[in-house]
C-alpha cells in the first residue's frame, strides 16, 4: 500500500481527505469547458438548503474537475446550482425544504416554494415559509407557523402565526398572528370573532380611498355634540343623545332637527444534506455557528438563533427564541412576549423586532412590542396591544389606495368621511394636503355662534323654550282676564256694582272722585236708560233728553253740539268735535268755528281729489301705470296673479294696438295677428303644393304630383302621403342597389369578376385590349398580394427576385455572396486580403454545434480562462496552506468568505453567499440564490436575481429589490429607501412608504398602500379595532356611527431546473451510501459497500478504513456512483489520543 498521500478538502463530507500523490489528471486539451463542482443548495424566499459537492481537483493543463474512483482528475460538463431541502421533494419547477423533526414539506404547485416542517405550497407559483405554513391558492404567500392561504384564495398573502386567507377571499392579505380574512380584495389585521387590532401612527388620509385616523374622526364626533364621543381606551364611538324640552330625547341629528322643526313650524429553506436532529441550521465561516435549542427550528446566518420550537431565523444575528416565531433579515428579532405567554412572533427586515406576543414587525427597524400587534414599514412602532402601526410618534404615514369599508370593523377612507363632514355644514372641511378636519361653526339668529351640532340644537331648543314660556304666561293671563270678565258681568266687582238682582246700581261707591266720565276714544258717550230726574235748583239727579226737549227742543235741534238747559233754563254753549286737518280732532264751541273747520277741510279734499285725478290720468297710480320716462305701460306689476282677463259683461274683448312681439325660444311677449299670419304664410310656403293662408289663419291643403312607382304619376294632398309614396319608392331603390352591390361583391358583374366555383378572378374577360394599367392620378400603383409565379407567363414577386440573392426589393443589383455550387457545400469570399465578417451573432458552443463564433465569444473565453487560472492558483495556495496547518497542528480547514460551496459566488466580511453568481459584498450581508446581490452592509437578498443594494436592505423573492433600510418580500417586489413592499409585484418607492399585497404601489413618502390606485386594484383594510389615538385608523363602524348621527390587498416565484434537482437528490444519496466503518484492532482494514436512495436519487458506494499498528491513526477512503452517472470520492484521516 502506498503510504504517501496528499490531502484535499472534501466539501461533501466537510472533512480533509487523503488521496494518492500519484493520482493523475485527465484532460483533452485547453478547449475543454471547465466543470464546476456540484452544489445543491436549497433556496427559498427566506432560507437556505443543504449541499453536496464532489471532490475538486485541477488537471495538468489547468482545468477544474473532480476525482473519479481511480483518483484520476476528470473534467466534466458544467453544472449549475439549485435548491433542495432535507426531507423535501424537488419536482419540476418548485422547491420545498423541511426540518428533519417534522413531516416532509410539500411543494406540488408549478413554480412553488415550501420551507419549514409540514409546510405545503400546492398552488401555482405559491410560497409557504414556516412550520405548518400552507399556500394552496395560486400565487399565494404564507409566512409564519400555521399561516394558511386557501386554495380558492388566489393571490392571497398570510403573514404571521395562524394567519388565514379563507376560501374565495382572492387578492386578500391577512397580517399578524391569528388574523383572518372574510372577503376578497381586503387586508385584515385581526379576525371577526376574537381579535381586532388598531392601526397606529397613521397619517391623516387626503385622497378618496385613503384611510382616516381618529384625529380626522374626532372633530366630526365632537361636532355632533349631544355627548357623542370616542372612547380613549377601546375606540368605541358613542352616538349623541339630544334631550330636548321641545322634542323629547333624540339619538340622531335628523330626529332632533325633525322634532324641533315640527315645534318651530307650529310655533424557511434548508441545506440538502442529512439532518439527524429535530432542527435545521446553516453556519458561516466568518461568524459564530447558527445555534438552536429546540425541535423543528431553522437558523441560517452568522449568530442566527432559532431557539424556539418550530422557529425560523434567517440572516446574520437574527433571533427567533419563542415557539412558532420567524425572523428574517440582519439583526431581526422575533421574541414573542415575556414570561409564560410567548410565541408566534414574525419579524421581517434588518433590525426588525417583534417583541410582543403574537406580534408582527415588517420593515427595517420596525418594532411590534404590543401583544397581537402589527408594525408595518421602516421604523414603525406598535406599542399597544391589538394595534397595527404604519409609523411612529414622530413619523406617520397615510394608508392609500384603500377601498371603502363596509363592515363595522373596516377602516374608512376619506371618500366616506367627506359626506359626513359635508353634512355637518357650518364650514366643516377636510384639508386636502394634511387630512385635518375642521369642525363647523353655526351662526344662529336665535342662538348665537355655536361649534357643534349639539350646542346649536341646544341653543335653538333654549330659545324655543323661552318662547313657549311666554306663550304659556299669556294664556294664563287671558284665563284670569276671562274669569274677571265673568265677575264684571255679574256685578260683583268693579266700579259699577249691583249687590243683588233688583238692587240699585252703584258707580264708584267706594272710590273718591268728583265726576263720572263716559268719554271714549271716539269721544263722548250717551248715557241711555236714564229715568227722568228732578229738575230743581237742588237736584243732583240726571235729567234725560225728554226733559230738556220740552225746554229747548228747537234750539237744541238747531244748534246740537250737546247744548243743554241750565237749571235756570238758559242754553249752554255747544261742543262740536271736528277733525283738525292733520288726522286728529278738535272741539269747537260755536257754529262759526264748525263751518270754518269744515270749509278748510273740504278745500283740502278738493285739491287731493284733483291731484288723484291727475295721477290716474297720467298713469302714475293704479293697477295700470305708465312710466314717465320710458312710457312703458305696466299692469298690476306690484301684485300677484297668473291671468289678465279682458272679459266684460257682454263677453270677450279684442286686444288691439298690439305691437309685434319678439319671437324666440325664451320670449314671453304677445304676438299680433300679422305675426301669426306671417308664420302661417311661411309654413304654407314651406309646404308648397299651392298651400295658402285663410283669413282665419288656417292653411289650405297642398297638391303634390308624385310618381306612382309604375312609371306614372299621382296627386296627393298632404305631406304624410308624399313621405309614404317616396319612402316606398326609396325602399324599392335600396333593394335594387343592394342586389347590384351583392353582385359586385360576388364578382358576378363588372370588368373584374370571380368564378363562384373555382374562385378564379378575371379582368375584362369579355372585352378587348392588350394591357392592364393600374396607374392613377398620383402615378403608378403597387400590385400587392401576388402569389409566386409558376408558369412562363406568370408574374413574379419581389420575394422570388430577392430569393435569387442578386437584387433587392427595388430591383437594384446587390453585392451578394452566393454558394459555389447548387449543392450548397461551400462559399468562397472575394477580396485581395480576404473578407471580414462583421456583426456575427454569438454561435452555440456545444458538442455537435456548427455555428460560427465571434470575437466577443473568443475574448470572453480568454478572459474566463484567465479568471479560472487565477482562481485555481489561489485555491492551490489555500490548499497548500491548509495541508501545512494540518501537518503542523492537526487543525481543520475551512471555507472562505462565508461561501456555502465552490462556485457559489463572492462575499464580504461576515457575509453568507449561496448560489451561482451570487454576490454578498457588504459586511454581514447575505446573498442566497442564483445571481442574487447584497452590496449593502447588513443586507439580505434571497431568491434568484434578488438585489439588496442599500445598507440594512432585505429583498426576499425572485427579482425582488430593496434599497437602504428597505424590505421587499415577493417575486418582482421593490422597496426604495426606508420602504417596505410585501407581495408579488408590489413596489414601495416613496421614502418610508409601505406597499402590502400583490401589485400594490406606494409612490408617495410615508404612506401605506394596499392597492395600485385603481378601482379594481385597491383593497379594503378589514377587521381593524376602533381607533383611539390621533394617528390611529378609524373603522367604518366608527364612521357609520357618526354617519347615523348626521344622515345615516409572492406572485410568480423562481423557476427551478429539474435536472439539477435530480443531481442534488443523487448527491444526497451518494453521501448517505458512503460507508465509514471502524476496524476492530490496530493494523486491521475494513472494506465495506453501501447503497442509498433519497427521493428520486440513488447511489452505490464502496470504502475502506485502515487503523495503524500503533492504533492511533485511522485512514478512510470511499467512492460513490450516483444514478445520474456522477462519481464522488472521500478521504479521511483521524488521530486518536
Amino acid at each position: 500500500m502506498n503510504k504517501t498521500y496528499r490531502n484535499i478538502w472534501n466539501a461533501a463530507t466537510g472533512t480533509w481527505t487523503a488521496v494518492a500523490e500519484t493520482a493523475k489528471s485527465h484532460s483533452k486539451g485547453s478547449a475543454r469547458v471547465a466543470r464546476s463542482a456540484v452544489v445543491a443548495l436549497a433556496l427559498s424566499g427566506a432560507g437556505i438548503g443543504g449541499a453536496f459537492a464532489a471532490d475538486a481537483c485541477t488537471t495538468a493543463d489547468g482545468e477544474n474537475g473532480s476525482l473519479d474512483a481511480t483518483g484520476v482528475c476528470k473534467v466534466g460538463s458544467t453544472m449549475s446550482a439549485s435548491s433542495v431541502g432535507t426531507m423535501a421533494a424537488l419536482d419540476d419547477a418548485y422547491i420545498k425544504v423541511t426540518a428533519g423533526g417534522g413531516s416532509a414539506s410539500t411543494a406540488t404547485g408549478s413554480g412553488a416554494m415550501a420551507l419549514g416542517g409540514s409546510s405545503n405550497a400546492s398552488g401555482g407559483a405559491s410560497i409557504a415559509l414556516g412550520y405548518l405554513a400552507s399556500a394552496t391558492g395560486d400565487r399565494a404567500i404564507a409566512i409564519g407557523s400555521g399561516a394558511n392561504v386557501n386554495s380558492t384564495a388566489d393571490n392571497g398573502i398570510a403573514i404571521g402565526r395562524g394567519a388565514r386567507v379563507n376560501s374565495d377571499n382572492a387578492n386578500s392579505v391577512a397580517l399578524g398572528n391569528g388574523s383572518a380574512t372574510d372577503r376578497s380584495n381586503t387586508i385584515s389585521v385581526g379576525n371577526t370573532t376574537t381579535l381586532q387590532r388598531q392601526i397606529t401612527n397613521m397619517a391623516a388620509g387626503t385622497q378618496a380611498t385613503d384611510a382616516v385616523n381618529v384625529s380626522q374622526l374626532s372633530p366630526v364626533v365632537t361636532a355632533l355634540g349631544g355627548g357623542a364621543s370616542i372612547d380613549a381606551t377601546n375606540g368605541t364611538v358613542t352616538g349623541p343623545t339630544y334631550t330636548l324640552a321641545n322634542g323629547g330625547t333624540q339619538t340622531t341629528i335628523g330626529g332632533a332637527l325633525g322634532a324641533l322643526d315640527g315645534n318651530i313650524t307650529t310655533i424557511n429553506n434548508k441545506l440538502a444534506t442529512v439532518v439527524t436532529d429535530d432542527y435545521f441550521k446553516v453556519d458561516t465561516s466568518s461568524g459564530t455557528a447558527a445555534a438552536q435549542a429546540a425541535g423543528s427550528a431553522l437558523a441560517a446566518g452568522a449568530n442566527a438563533q432559532g431557539t424556539g420550537v418550530a422557529a425560523t431565523a434567517v440572516g446574520n444575528n437574527t433571533v427567533a427564541n419563542s415557539r412558532n416565531s420567524s425572523a428574517f433579515g440582519f439583526g431581526a428579532e422575533a421574541i414573542g412576549g415575556t414570561g409564560t405567554t410567548t410565541g408566534a412572533a414574525t419579524a421581517v427586515g434588518a433590525y426588525a423586532s417583534a417583541a410582543g406576543y403574537h406580534s408582527t414587525a415588517l420593515g427595517v427597524g420596525s418594532i411590534a412590542s404590543g401583544s397581537e400587534s402589527v408594525a408595518l414599514g421602516v421604523n414603525s412602532r406598535a406599542d399597544r396591544d391589538n394595534s397595527v402601526a404604519v409609523g411612529n410618534s414622530t413619523q406617520q404615514r397615510q394608508i392609500v389606495n384603500m377601498a371603502a369599508g363596509t363592515q363595522a370593523t373596516d377602516a374608512v377612507n376619506v371618500s366616506q368621511l367627506e359626506p359626513v363632514v359635508t353634512a355637518l355644514g357650518g364650514g366643516a372641511s377636510i384639508d386636502p394636503t394634511t387630512g385635518a378636519v375642521t369642525g363647523p361653526t353655526y351662526t344662529l339668529a336665535n342662538g348665537g355662534t355655536q361649534h357643534t351640532v349639539g350646542d346649536a340644537l341646544g341653543a335653538l331648543d333654549s330659545e324655543l323654550t323661552t318662547a313657549k314660556g311666554d306663550i304659556t304666561k299669556n294664556a294664563t293671563d287671558i284665563t284670569n282676564i276671562n274669569n274677571q270678565l265673568g265677575d264684571l258681568t255679574s256685578g260683583t266687582i268693579g266700579i259699577v256694582q249691583q249687590a243683588s238682582a233688583g238692587a240699585d246700581i252703584t258707580v264708584g261707591a267706594n272710590n273718591d272722585g268728583a265726576a263720572v266720565n263716559f268719554t271714549g276714544t271716539a269721544g263722548d258717550r250717551k248715557l241711555t236708560g236714564v229715568a227722568a230726574g228732578a229738575v230743581t235748583a237742588t237736584s243732583n239727579e240726571a235729567v234725560n233728553g225728554s226733559q230738556l226737549h220740552g225746554v229747548a227742543d228747537s234750539v237744541a235741534s238747531a244748534i246740537g253740539g250737546g247744548s243743554t238747559v241750565n237749571p235756570d233754563g238758559s242754553i249752554t254753549a255747544p261742543s262740536f268735535t271736528v277733525g283738525d286737518g292733520n288726522g286728529g280732532t278738535t272741539i269747537v264751541h260755536n257754529v262759526g268755528d264748525v263751518v270754518t273747520n269744515l270749509d278748510g277741510r273740504v278745500t283740502t279734499n278738493e285739491g287731493d281729489i284733483a291731484k288723484l285725478a291727475d295721477q290716474i290720468g297720467n298713469g302714475s297710480v293704479g293697477l295700470v301705470q305708465q312710466d314717465a320716462t320710458t312710457r312703458n305701460i305696466t299692469v298690476a306689476k306690484d301684485t300677484d296673479g297668473a291671468v289678465v282677463d279682458f272679459t266684460g259683461t257682454t263677453g270677450e274683448r279684442k286686444l288691439a294696438g298690439v305691437a309685434a312681439g319678439e319671437v324666440s325660444a325664451t320670449s314671453n311677449e304677445a304676438v299680433n295677428g300679422s305675426q301669426l299670419h306671417g308664420v302661417a304664410d311661411s309654413v304654407a310656403s314651406a309646404i308648397g303644393g299651392g298651400s295658402t293662408v285663410n283669413p282665419d289663419g288656417s292653411i289650405t291643403a297642398p297638391s303634390f304630383t308624385v310618381g306612382d312607382g309604375n312609371g306614372g304619376t299621382t296627386v296627393v294632398h298632404n305631406i304624410g302621403d308624399v313621405v309614404t309614396n317616396i319612402d316606398g319608392r326609396v325602399t324599392n331603390n335600396e333593394g335594387a342597389i343592394t342586389t347590384i352591390n351583392n353582385q359586385l361583391a360576388a364578382g358576378e358583374i363588372g370588368l373584374v369578376r370571380q368564378d363562384a366555383a373555382t374562385g378564379a378572378i378575371t379582368v375584362g374577360a369579355n372585352t378587348g385590349g392588350t394591357s392592364v394599367n393600374f396607374a392613377g392620378t398620383a402615378g403608378p400603383r403597387t400590385l400587392s398580394g401576388v402569389g409566386n409565379g409558376v408558369n412562363d407567363d406568370d408574374a413574379v414577386t419581389i420575394a422570388q427576385l430577392k430569393a435569387t440573392g442578386l437584387i433587392d426589393y427595388t430591383g437594384k443589383e446587390l453585392g451578394a455572396v452566393v454558394y459555389d455550387g447548387i449543392d450548397l457545400a461551400s462559399v468562397t469570399f472575394g477580396g485581395l486580403g480576404g473578407t471580414a465578417l462583421h456583426n456575427v451573432a454569438p454561435g452555440l458552443i456545444a458538442s455537435g454545434s456548427m455555428d460560427a463564433v465571434n470575437g466577443g465569444q473568443l475574448y470572453a473565453m480568454q478572459q474566463d480562462f484567465a479568471l479560472q487560472y487565477g482562481q485555481l492558483s489561489g485555491q492551490i495556495g489555500d490548499l497548500s496552506n491548509r495541508v501545512g496547518d494540518l501537518e503542523t497542528g492537526g487543525g481543520s480547514g475551512g471555507g472562505s468568505g462565508g461561501g456555502m460551496g465552490p462556485g457559489t459566488g463572492t462575499g464580504g466580511d461576515g457575509s453568507l453567499v449561496v448560489g451561482e453568481g451570487s454576490n454578498a459584498s457588504g459586511e454581514n450581508s447575505s446573498a442566497i440564490g442564483q445571481g442574487s446581490v447584497a452590496t449593502g452592509d447588513n443586507g439580505t437578498a434571497v431568491g434568484q436575481g434578488s438585489v439588496a443594494s442599500g445598507n440594512n436592505g432585505t429583498a426576499i423573492g425572485q427579482g425582488s429589490s430593496a434599497g437602504e433600510n428597505g424590505t421587499a418580500i415577493g417575486q418582482g417586489s421593490s422597496a426604495g429607501e426606508n420602504g417596505t413592499a410585501i407581495g408579488q409585484g408590489s413596489s414601495a418607492n416613496g421614502n418610508g412608504s409601505v406597499a402590502i399585497g400583490a401589485g400594490s404601489k406606494a409612490d408617495e413618502a410615508m404612506t401605506v398602500s394596499f392597492g395600485d390606485g385603481t378601482d379594481e386594484g385597491n383593497r379594503r383594510l378589514v377587521n381593524i379595532a376602533d381607533g383611539v389615538n390621533q394617528t390611529d385608523a378609524a373603522t367604518k363602524g366608527q364612521l357609520d356611527r357618526a354617519m347615523e348621527s348626521v344622515d345615516q390587498r409572492f406572485g410568480e416565484t423562481n423557476r427551478m431546473i429539474n435536472d439539477v434537482a435530480k443531481n442534488a437528490y443523487a448527491g444526497v444519496a451518494a453521501a448517505m451510501a458512503m460507508p465509514n466503518l471502524t476496524p476492530s484492532q490496530p493494523g486491521k482494514t475494513v472494506v465495506a459497500v453501501g447503497a442509498a436512495n433519497y427521493k428520486s436519487g440513488s447511489a452505490v458506494a464502496a470504502g475502506a478504513t485502515y487503523r495503524t499498528r500503533d492504533g492511533k491513526w485511522l485512514m478512510n477512503g470511499a467512492l460513490s456512483v450516483t444514478s445520474t452517472g456522477d462519481a464522488g470520492v472521500r478521504a479521511q484521516v483521524g488521530y486518536e489520543f
